[in-house]
């Protein structure tokens, strides 16, 4: 499909850079723009790893929730055996993969609340999160350059 959406955005970036940014005097307002542009281009960088991303994320906290089920309280435990009986999304449904993600991290949330979990639970819980967060796609750099020291 023409023009793609990583072609719009970066259309949507050199409109921003071309036509709006040489009208923008305002430092503040100038600073606003180019973090708005950068993260424009982060997203379409970052937009065909999502869908990967989120299949992976959702199969290992899949994965992580049925380990936990045996000893988090019983009605957290019936809410994690109904989310993973539900069939997988289909891998090519963004929306769908995302609302999936959203059910599986709001259950592991509650289940890392849980009084039931051991130190070893608890430090397979971080690792998770901590892969997690070094995996997934969408980073943004803030633009923002720090003022000169005096000197």
């Amino acid at each position: 499909m023409r023009p793609t959406v990583e072609e719009q955005l970066l259309g949507t970036c050199r409109v921003l850079e071309k036509v709006v940014a040489p009208c923008v005097s305002d430092p503040y307002a100038r600073t606003i723009l180019e973090g708005l542009i950068g993260n424009l281009r982060m997203l379409t960088s970052a937009l065909p790893a999502v869908p990967g991303f989120l299949n992976n994320d959702n199969r290992a906290t899949a994965g992580l929730l049925e380990q936990l089920q045996s000893v988090v309280a019983p009605d957290l435990a019936a809410s994690i055996a109904l989310a993973l009986g539900r069939p997988k999304p289909d891998s090519a449904n963004m929306t769908a993969l995302d609302q999936r993600n959203c059910e599986l991290r709001e259950l592991f949330s509650q289940a890392l609340c849980d009084a039931g979990l051991t130190p070893a639970m608890r430090a397979v819980a971080l690792e998770h999160m901590t892969a997690r967060a070094a995996r997934a796609p969408m980073r943004y750099v803030p633009t923002i350059t720090p003022p000169a020291k005096a000197t």
